[in-house]
């Protein structure tokens, strides 16, 4: 008589936010397998945490790695184990409004990661013909006073609200970036772009009266062949924890690095 085999059934894992900023929150839920499901975050990542039974993350207060650290720190693995020991993982993304902005592009336009990245000084030359996407505050001002909250547990808080001019490159050796430029601003005017707006207390300003694609190709030669730029307009939040009666400490933001 052959013996019986008990089937496993897949176990997938879903969020409802892929990128969010620092304290904030994402639901996660396992799907297929053997219930209960319990939840976890990898270590060596972003530095969150998760409630083991209902799958509710948390962001960490501060964004980890420094302006130079390891990219792989500003990310967190989230792990569901169902009863049969099946596994399903996923990422979340913990970043500032700059970060989460090169998500959303990443997001939409469909890109792997290092394809969208934040550059500072230079442009990265790529080598491949594939599709880069550079991103880079060039001005930013503070349009009010530093803001304090006096909390109840020896700590307050102080914010700044900022506007800032956002200079997107759009890069290939290839045909790419002439021809998909105008996908960078449907991804930016996207129900997901909105979502992730409306979540992380940000907002990209709609495009003035005049704007355009900047064709810079000449600029690099050879080296790349396709370059357009445009600029847009974001509104964000700063925020410090200040612990009272004792020297105010900051965190450095991470800045993900060129590939």
């Amino acid at each position: 008589m052959p013996g019986l085999h008990r089937f496993r059934s897949l176990i997938s894992l879903t969020q409802s936010l892929t990128a969010i900023g620092p304290n904030l929150q994402s639901s996660f839920l396992a799907i297929g397998g053997t219930p209960p499901y319990t939840y976890r975050v990898q270590p060596n990542g972003a530095g969150g945490s998760i409630n083991s039974s209902t799958g509710l993350y948390t962001a960490p207060s501060v964004i980890n790695g420094g302006s130079y650290g390891p990219p792989t720190q500003i990310y967190d693995t989230i792990q569901a184990t169902d009863s049969l020991s099946n596994i399903a993982t996923s990422q979340i993304l913990i970043g500032n409004a700059l970060l989460l902005l090169c998500d959303i592009i990443q997001n939409q336009m469909g890109l792997a990661n290092g394809r969208v990245y934040v550059w500072d000084q230079k442009i990265f030359q790529p080598t491949d013909s594939g599709l880069y996407i550079a991103v880079a505050i060039i001005s930013c001002k503070p349009f009010s006073n530093v803001n304090t909250f006096n909390g109840s547990n020896s700590s307050s808080y102080q914010w700044v609200n900022n506007y800032a001019q956002v200079q997107i490159d759009v890069i290939s050796r290839d045909t790419e970036a002439r021809d998909r430029k105008e996908e960078v601003l449907m991804a930016l005017a996207s129900t997901y772009s909105q979502t992730q707006q409306e979540a992380n207390s940000f907002l990209i300003g709609r495009l003035p009266p005049g704007s355009q694609f900047v064709n810079l190709s000449n600029i690099d030669g050879s080296a790349i062949p396709y370059r357009f730029n445009i600029s847009v307009g974001m509104q964000f939040i700063v925020t410090k924890t200040v612990n009272i009666g004792s020297i105010d400490s900051f965190s450095t933001p991470q800045i993900v690095p060129n590939p």
